[in-house]
């Protein structure tokens, strides 16, 4: 994370900190900060702002989708509806957000890249990985939902399909998606 006002970076901070998929969250105030947390730690996903101290957030941004192959970024700015995402960054840029709206949108901007195979699954399933979250057995969500045994084991093979997991990596991300539904 990278802004330069220090009480907006911690409470961004503790939104993006909110998230289990997140392990690591490193924070700096400038370029110079960035650039070295940059050098020191393989990154997935940055949340920047477009003006800092020390020159312009989208320099950042071409140096960390040169140094992070796949690096996905959130653009923060206090002018969102007027920034212009150049074309060689446009493939990293997930988000664009306005500072006013910082903290609703930086947690819909966050649910969109880490739950994309979520979005992926049908309502059935989607209601079925529910409650596969809720710690329903099978025979449980069949009696629920008023379908056989079998319907409830082809969905779930389809969702752990869909979103790449096996079955107790399934019940697990089932349970956090629950958990952090019931939190927004």
């Amino acid at each position: 994370m990278v802004e330069d006002e220090r009480i907006l970076l911690d409470l961004l901070g503790s939104v993006v900190e909110s998230f289990s998929e997140i392990s690591t969250v490193s924070k700096a105030q400038s370029i110079a900060a960035a650039e070295t947390i940059s050098h020191n730690h393989d990154l997935d996903l940055a949340l920047l702002d477009l003006q800092l101290p020390d020159g312009k957030g989208s320099d950042l941004a071409r140096h960390l989708v040169e140094r992070h192959a796949g690096i996905q970024l959130i653009v923060l700015s206090g002018a969102a509806e007027q920034f212009a995402c150049p074309a060689e960054l446009q493939p990293a840029v997930k988000a664009v957000i306005d500072k006013a709206s910082a903290f609703a949108s930086l947690r819909q901007s966050l649910n969109a890249i880490l739950q994309p195979a979520e979005q992926r699954l049908t309502q059935r399933q989607r209601e079925i990985y529910t409650l596969i979250g809720a710690g329903r057995s099978t025979k449980e969500i069949a009696r629920h939902l008023g379908c056989s045994v079998a319907t409830v084991e082809t969905h779930r093979k389809a969702i752990a399909r869909t979103l790449g997991l096996s079955g107790a990596e399934l019940v697990k991300a089932a349970a956090l998606a629950t958990q952090r539904q019931a939190i927004q």
